[in-house]
């Protein structure tokens, strides 16, 4: 029935399935593990939190903050450019927010920097987004991950499984691409769990 109104699935195709693959996409470029049809995401390629040896058990209370400042000298430490974006898990984005200086001085940490609802850490943008798990984190220079497109997204209608039976059709929306970190940019990108990480770096 649905076919016969051509206006209408233009418009949901448009709407739904496309965002839908997009969404995918997007998800595939932050985590894909590389294996069968998955792209090779940024998290995946990302090096481990390991922090400058001035920085392993030498911060007292250490906090997210720390975790990420010693993230990003890690990447600045072997010449890559300052990152340019942290990611976050809304949740944390938030604790971060209401974190204080120490347990006896209440203000809030002032190298945290909120403009017109953008939250930036030493002038490191820090980005929200529920791709990144509650706990993790991922900073880098994200201009050196490239996205490579083939044509655009393909749609296909046909018949699957008991369509026919049952007077159905299916929509196949693909897309086809990459994701590309060339082997002498992936130092430029640090992935790390706080709880762990703060644990490297806090005072015995």
């Amino acid at each position: 029935e649905m076919l016969e109104d051509v206006d209408f699935i233009e418009s949901e195709i448009k709407n739904e399935l496309m965002t839908e693959v997009m969404l995918a996409v997007e998800a595939q470029v932050y985590s894909g593990d590389n294996t069968g049809e998955n792209l090779n995401g940024i998290r995946t390629q990302a090096l481990a939190f390991a922090p400058s040896a001035e920085f392993i058990a030498s911060v007292d209370n250490a906090n997210n903050i720390d975790v990420l400042v010693a993230g990003a000298d890690q990447i600045e430490a072997v010449d890559q450019p300052m990152p340019s974006a942290i990611l976050m898990h809304p949740t944390d984005v938030n604790i971060l927010k209401a974190t204080k200086v120490s347990t006896t001085d209440k203000r809030y940490i002032d190298r945290l920097v909120s403009v017109a609802g953008s939250l930036s850490l030493d002038g490191i943008p820090i980005i929200k987004t529920t791709l990144v798990t509650k706990g993790e984190y991922l900073i880098g220079f994200f201009p050196f991950s490239t996205v490579y497109q083939q044509d655009g997204i393909s749609i296909d209608v046909g018949l699957d499984g008991n369509d026919f039976t049952k007077n159905m059709r299916t929509i196949l929306a693909e897309w086809r691409g990459l994701n590309l970190i060339k082997t002498n940019k992936i130092p430029a990108f640090v992935k790390g769990v706080f709880a762990t990480d703060k644990a490297v770096l806090e005072t015995p």
